[in-house]
């Protein structure tokens, strides 16, 4: 068999059963047959594990790697490490793309002579689907000091290009500077501080206005649970991130959005995690948690930014309770905001 012409990984950890045929079977009907699809069983507990196994054996395209849990970053390494493929794509266990994603993305980076390939994103929620909005030109190559530029798009919040998914990317480019997913950070901002590495090494890039990827919004998900240990996930992915600012030679043009990205971390982390209806903490454990966590030096830091660029009006009224600590109506928001992701 030749070589593939793109190597899919797909992390798989806990994935509700209809999710993760879905995403599979997504990719196995791609236009662009030449194809490797590693889905990387993470130590699901399971069955996530034996459903890979019974795709494995209808299509030979398909390698089923089963390792101990160590999280997405370690899943999207050693589905990376066993690509064999000139183009490396990420999608996500519970999402899935459209058929002439991998043709289209694939014919437009060899056609351009480009690293990186980058598409546009559908959020699909249970009754209704939004597209992303994207600063970029359809179609646009992105040369040398250009990628300087969108770099610095990664941490501006309605930007949408600071994840791992909805992009082709060279394997050489990877493998060259050793770029790989930081298994230190196993989710939260993980996406957003790999980025910054790629694109500190990025030449040229070409972003395509078209949604092939479906993300798929699920409250049940790992990511999106309110924890506490996934609240200390996401600030030490900033606190990595920081680091990589202070020694990036694109730091004049990061470091004044760094603490503007932040700020919406904290306004998510306040309405969607400490102050959502399903985080079983009693509401006054709530509050002393998120005190607490306003009192850590990265977030007083960005609290005080007068960054407010991007940030919608709801959001600068969030921010400001926030500060305030009016942590009852902050409670009484969260409840609000959960009612409406359920009638979307």
């Amino acid at each position: 068999m030749e070589q593939p012409k793109v190597s899919i990984i797909v992390p798989v950890y806990k994935v509700p059963e209809n999710y993760l045929r879905k995403c599979i079977e997504s990719i196995m009907v791609q236009t662009l047959k030449d194809i490797e699809i590693l889905l990387v069983d993470d130590g699901s507990p399971d069955n996530c594990g034996e459903i890979c196994d019974s795709y494995a054996s209808k299509d030979s395209r398909i390698r089923v790697l089963h390792k101990k849990n160590g999280g997405l970053s370690s899943a999207r390494n050693a589905g990376f490490f066993a690509a064999t493929s000139k183009w490396i794509m990420f999608v996500d266990g519970d999402d899935w793309i459209e058929p002439d994603m991998c043709d289209y993305m694939y014919r437009e980076g060899e056609k351009n002579d480009v690293q990186l390939v980058m598409c546009g994103i559908m959020k699909d929620y249970g009754k209704t689907s939004v597209e992303y909005k994207f600063y970029l030109e359809d179609h646009k190559v992105y040369a040398s000091e250009e990628c300087k530029w969108l770099q610095q798009q990664l941490l501006v919040y309605n930007g949408n290009i600071a994840v791992a998914y909805s992009k082709l990317i060279e394997r050489e480019l990877l493998q060259k500077n050793n770029i790989l997913h930081d298994e230190v950070l196993r989710q939260g901002a993980e996406g957003l501080e790999f980025n910054l590495r790629l694109f500190e090494k990025l030449e040229r890039a070409e972003f395509v206005n078209k949604p092939f990827y479906h993300y798929i919004y699920n409250e049940s998900s790992i990511s999106a649970a309110p924890t506490e240990e996934n609240n200390e996930y996401v600030l030490k992915c900033f606190g990595k991130i920081n680091e990589f600012i202070e020694s990036s030679d694109n730091r004049e043009m990061l470091e004044p959005w760094f603490d503007n990205r932040l700020l919406y971390v904290i306004i998510t982390t306040a309405i969607s995690g400490y102050f959502n209806p399903g985080n079983v903490d009693s509401y006054k454990t709530r509050k002393a948690k998120f005190s607490q966590y306003l009192k850590k030096p990265i977030i007083q830091v960005a609290l005080k930014s007068d960054n407010l660029a991007g940030l919608s009006s709801q959001r600068k009224v969030t921010l400001f309770l926030i500060k305030h600590n009016a942590f009852l109506v902050l409670n009484l928001m969260g409840k609000v905001r959960k009612w409406q992701k359920t009638q979307k």
